[in-house]
């Protein structure tokens, strides 16, 4: 018999392994393919900071408790600040999860359970049994307390439960990103583990062996839990709602039972944690009164709460969101069957899986009722619940110990491989987006654009993004970059450092933010269009690269000129190309200017027919005439396509009023009215 559970023991250690393996392999895969997204970059640059400066942004900047950023300042300066090596600590994280997964299981489907089943002998007779050592009831009969039941190993369930954490794709995700959401997970399994086994066994203390060291000391393993809590706590405040639920067990067990020598060193417990939690709450950060998250949401129903919540711990976040909203609700009601099947098993482990999910759920509800602090990812410390729920659905299957006939048998099968191959099907079809889809990427390429950058970069350049992603610092090298405006709406702060930038640099690369992301009012770019001039626009993923030649780039190319048209004066131009014609103007108003006209740009043959034209706002439409101020210098830039044939043309520019198509008044630079209202630049030659 022991040869036999040996042999049992080793395959379930090789299954083990090999599930962990193929969790580790899913997580390093391509696992710096993809750029730093701005949490990511903003948390490897924040932890190389002082000393001093990170807990000084600990408790002023970010919402998040010490532990992960110290942790991974210390890896930082081991294993560097690469992509892959910060990645790969949370990957680290991750991995563990899922042998920490398993051994919970373990615990909480092994003998002996607590169980709430009552034996029908009385009260009286039990007291006459040996198995009654002073206050303590150790009996298995009595009324008077909770029998401690012998219940076979689920060695089934805590693999399958393994395997659906190591192959989830929102585990792998966060995995292959660097914040502290595989590093919290980790940490409350491995208090709910020192839960489990001093509930359970209420044993004082444990042999640790090593190879072939034998460690004889004693740990406690309430101590081992309160460590292993207070560390989940210092990463991640939502933990504290599993620690609610936690004492809702415990407390509602222990009082049931009438435990009080349990329900003391539990409160002890609890005691030691406020002790250790508080100072930090009260005197170590002001984030988590004032913080709200920009990309969250508050007012979500508590329903939504759970339904996204659910398909995004079980399907991901790399499907479509119809996907989800057709599957939420089968989901969720296997999830009830199989906790209202557990019920009769193991009732205890039951009442745990539900607190463990239902308490945050509705915490995180009511949490994010007023301010936006609903995310699913704040809830990833009780994914596993869901993982081990599904699990042990799944197990119950392939444990059914109903009679089995033939029928039986086969539906069984069938319900199990349907079961199994949804899980393996989702998530093969979600991480098949996640690693491939480029719809789905986690982060724009930043690393190319910045590259991009680097390649073209000259003396003077200076680079400028009008949103607050720390991915172009990161990604920047010894290139200098800014953020402006400093806040979502521009100030007269803002406009000042623009200026200032204009003078002191040759050439301002600029990366703009999609519209209504961030400086809504597209403040950067409006500035930019009519003080400087744009040279290039290259599209890269996302984003649309510009480059800005400023005055001091500008200025020596310009072709002077000073012909008038209204009220403003042009100053000069430069040209390039024919076919391709790019064509700047340098405008500069005498006073203001009453009306938005529209300036013209054509190049027309000898009998003044036009070839090519363009019609427009000047500064690409982002600075009308309305707007120009007295002595400003315009910048307004005209690109034309010229279809004619070979032959030299005439490059003709002026104003007019759109609504009633009257021109402006136009004047060369002596005073003399031009013809037409036009201003003869050059000729432009079309080679053959």
């Amino acid at each position: 018999m022991g040869d036999e559970r040996r042999r049992v023991d080793n395959r379930i250690w090789i299954a083990l392994w090999a599930i962990t393996l193929v969790a580790f392999a899913l997580r390093v895969y391509r696992l710096d393919f993809v750029s730093l997204r701005g949490d990511e970059a903003f948390t490897v640059i924040f932890v190389q900071r002082t000393w001093e400066g990170l807990w000084k942004g600990i408790s002023t900047i970010e919402p998040n408790p010490p532990l992960m950023y110290l942790a991974l300042r210390v890896w930082v300066a081991i294993a560097g600040a690469s992509e892959f090596a910060t990645r790969y600590f949370s990957a680290f994280f991750g991995v563990l999860c899922v042998p920490l997964l398993y051994r919970l299981a373990r615990e909480m489907f092994t003998v002996p359970v607590i169980a709430s089943t009552f034996a029908s002998l009385s009260v009286n007779s039990a007291k006459q049994s040996p198995e009654h050592i002073g206050d303590t009831c150790t009996c298995v009969r009595c009324k008077c307390c909770f029998v401690a039941q012998t219940t076979p190993r689920n060695d089934t369930a805590a693999l399958i439960a393994a395997a659906l954490i190591a192959i989830n794709p929102y585990q792998i995700w966060h995995s292959q990103d660097i914040r502290n959401y595989t590093m919290w997970p980790s940490l409350s399994l491995l208090a709910l583990i020192f839960l489990w086994r001093w509930w359970k066994l209420e044993v004082r203390g444990w042999k640790l062996e090593v190879g072939r060291l034998n460690l004889s000391f004693v740990i406690c393993h309430l101590s081992l839990y309160v460590l292993a809590t207070l560390s989940s706590l210092y990463t991640h405040y939502y933990d504290a709602f599993i620690l609610v639920a936690e004492n809702i067990f415990i407390f509602a067990f222990a009082l049931f039972a009438r435990r009080w020598k349990t329900l003391a060193q539990w409160i002890g417990a609890q005691i030691v944690i406020v002790l250790l939690y508080a100072p930090w709450l009260l005197f170590g950060t002001n984030r988590i009164t004032t913080y709200g998250e920009a990309s969250a949401e508050s007012g979500v129903s508590l329903l939504d709460v759970f339904s996204r919540t659910l398909t995004t711990f079980v399907l991901g976040d790399t499907v479509p969101d119809d996907f989800k909203a057709l599957l939420w609700l089968p989901l969720a009601l296997v999830l009830v069957a199989i906790l209202i099947l557990l019920v009769r098993q193991n009732r205890a482990s039951a009442a745990f899986l539900l607190l463990w999910i239902a308490l945050p759920t509705l915490a995180q509800y009511v949490v994010s009722v007023g301010r936006p602090l609903f995310l699913e990812r704040y809830l990833n410390g009780i994914a596993p619940a869901y993982y081990l729920a599904f699990a042990i659905g799944l197990a119950g299957i392939c444990n059914s110990q109903f009679t089995i006939r033939n029928s039986q048998f086969l539906i069984l099968n069938s319900l199990f491989v349907l079961a199994a191959l949804f899980f393996l099907f989702t998530s093969a079809y979600s991480l098949g987006n996640y690693y491939f889809n480029p719809a789905y990427t986690k982060s724009p390429n930043w690393r190319a654009l910045m590259q991009s950058i680097k390649d073209r970069r000259a003396p003077g350049d200076f680079v400028v993004q009008n949103f607050t992603e720390m991915s172009a610092i990161y990604y920047r090298g010894d290139l200098p970059v800014m953020t402006l405006p400093k806040d979502y709406w521009a100030t007269p702060a803002d406009e000042k450092t623009l200026r200032q930038l204009n003078q002191d640099y040759r050439r301002i690369w600029f990366i703009p933010a999609s519209p209504g992301w961030w400086d809504d009012g597209q403040f950067v770019e409006r500035f930019l269009s009519h003080n400087d001039e744009r040279v290039s626009e290259t599209p890269i993923d996302i984003f649309h690269l510009q480059l800005y030649w400023t005055p001091r780039e500008f200025e020596p190319k310009m072709i002077p000129l000073n012909a008038r048209v209204g009220n403003a004066t042009l100053v000069g131009y430069r040209v390039e190309g024919a076919r391709n014609l790019h064509l700047v103007l340098y405008w500069r108003a005498n006073q203001s200017i009453e009306k938005d006209f529209t300036v013209f740009a054509h190049v027309a043959d000898a009998n003044n027919r036009v070839v090519g034209q363009h019609d427009g706002a000047a500064a690409f439409g982002m600075y009308p005439t309305t707007a120009w101020q007295p002595g400003e210098l315009i910048v307004d830039a005209h690109d034309i396509q010229v279809d004619a044939a070979p032959g030299t043309y005439t490059l003709l520019i002026g104003m007019y009023d759109a609504n009633s198509l009257a021109r402006v008044l136009a004047f060369d630079s002596n005073g003399t009215r031009l013809t037409n209202e036009q201003v003869v630049l050059t000729q432009v030659t079309i080679a053959p």
